[in-house]
């Protein structure tokens, strides 16, 4: 098999595997809302959306556009359905071609990357299996005792992962984090709606590196 017929055959079973993938995370839900007659109305789908898709959205497209040429066909496949790309994924296809001695975008690259990205979601599940086994007998007093921390969760996660790319690339935040936050802070107060400006941050933060590339201020 040539490298062109390996990367076509890497497309027709990556699409499939996207699709059933997609369809198996679909059907949990709807399983659970069968089972316990418990069905989603409209505006809760809504206000889903608008605080998830509006985020994951622009993300997913920007993430695709970026990571895909370093990861290659096969790691960007596994990567997109099993997650953590930018903490997880990317690192380890990285690290794996910077062993290998190989160049992101090389045929080598190609099977080295996707065996990286595979291994590294395997542990990931296997560590998560084994956490959530771990936790099952103390699920009511982690309930008891832990249950309001649950509301800060979200925050926590993704505030830690923010933190690493501020401190990387400081002067890039400077600018869209301020005019954000007096957004939000002065016109802008209904946690609802906030999420539906992502995109627009997004769009700030490129004409800001835009803008800083040019004048010098980064490299």
């Amino acid at each position: 098999m040539n490298q062109e017929s390996y990367i076509n055959n890497l497309h027709k079973h990556g699409k499939r595997f996207m699709i059933l993938s997609s369809l198996f995370m679909l059907t949990i839900p709807f399983v659970f809302s069968f089972i316990h007659n418990a069905w989603p109305t409209l505006d809760l789908i809504k206000v889903g959306f608008m605080t998830v898709g509006a985020i994951y959205i622009p993300i997913g497209i920007i993430e695709t556009i970026n990571y895909a040429p370093m990861l290659g066909v096969g790691a960007t496949y596994i990567s997109h359905v099993t997650g953590n790309i930018s903490n997880m994924k990317l690192p380890a296809a990285l690290s794996a071609m910077k062993q290998a001695q190989v160049e992101p975008g090389s045929d080598e690259a190609e099977i080295i990357s996707t065996l990286a990205v595979a291994s590294s979601s395997v542990v990931t599940i296997l560590i998560i299996l084994v956490g959530v086994l771990l936790l099952l007998p103390y699920l009511s007093i982690i309930d008891q005792y832990l249950g309001t921390v649950t509301d800060y969760l979200v925050p926590a996660i993704f505030g830690a992962l923010g933190f690493v790319f501020i401190v990387r690339h400081w002067k890039l935040v400077i600018i869209p984090m301020s005019v954000m936050l007096a957004l939000f802070y002065f016109v802008i107060k209904d946690p609802s709606v906030q999420p539906v400006f992502v995109p627009v941050a997004s769009l700030l933060s490129l004409l800001t590196a835009r803008f800083m590339y040019k004048k010098g201020w980064i490299k």
